[in-house]
C-alpha cells in the first residue's frame, strides 16, 4: 500500500509533461470506460496529445505530487453527445487512489475554473453519476439528471461569475 504524505502539489498542462500521458489515458479509460464506450486508451492519448498547453479550450491540467502524476481535469467544449448545445465542459477529473482526500481534485477544479473565466465561458457543466455531493459543496448547481449510456447521471452547472 502507497502512503502518501507530501502537501506539495503542482498543477500544470499534460503538454508540459507529456511523458504523463499514456499513464493518465489508461487511468481515465479504466475508469470510465463504460460511460465513454467511443473512446480506447489510444484515442484518449491522441486527444489529450491535441489539446494545447494554455488556459484554452480544449486543455488538460495534470496534478504532480513527488514528481508522479497523481490526478488530472480536463476543459473540452462538448462532455455529452446528447447535450452539445452546452459548452465548454469540465471533463475527466480524476485523482489517483494513493493521493485521494488531500484537495487535489479540489485544486485541478479551481484550475479549470480560472482557465474557463480566461477563454471567456460565462458557464461550465459537468456530468456525473456518483459525485454530484462533491459538486455541489463546492458551488456546482445542479441543471438535470438524465440518463446516459445505460446510467443515469447529474448534469450540473457553475456560474463563472460567481467568486
Amino acid at each position: 500500500m502507497t502512503v502518501w504524505s507530501t502537501k506539495l502539489i503542482k498543477i500544470d498542462y499534460l503538454g508540459h509533461y507529456s511523458e504523463f500521458t499514456p499513464i493518465l489515458a489508461q487511468w481515465h479509460q479504466d475508469e470510465w470506460c463504460d460511460i465513454s464506450p467511443d473512446l480506447s486508451t489510444s484515442k484518449r492519448i491522441d486527444l489529450y496529445n491535441s489539446y494545447k498547453s494554455e488556459a484554452t479550450i480544449p486543455s488538460c491540467l495534470v496534478a504532480i505530487a513527488d514528481d508522479k502524476p497523481s490526478g488530472s481535469a480536463s476543459l473540452v467544449f462538448s462532455d455529452m453527445d446528447t447535450h452539445k448545445n452546452l459548452t465548454p465542459w469540465l471533463a475527466s477529473v480524476y485523482v489517483h487512489k494513493d493521493y485521494r482526500c488531500h484537495g487535489i481534485a479540489s485544486q485541478l477544479i479551481q484550475a479549470c475554473i480560472k482557465n474557463a473565466r480566461k477563454s471567456g465561458a460565462k458557464i461550465l457543466y459537468l456530468f456525473t453519476p456518483d459525485q454530484s455531493d462533491f459538486y455541489l459543496k463546492r458551488g456546482w448547481r445542479m441543471l438535470e439528471t438524465a440518463p446516459y449510456h445505460g446510467e443515469r447521471v447529474d448534469i450540473m452547472y457553475y456560474d463563472l461569475n460567481s467568486i
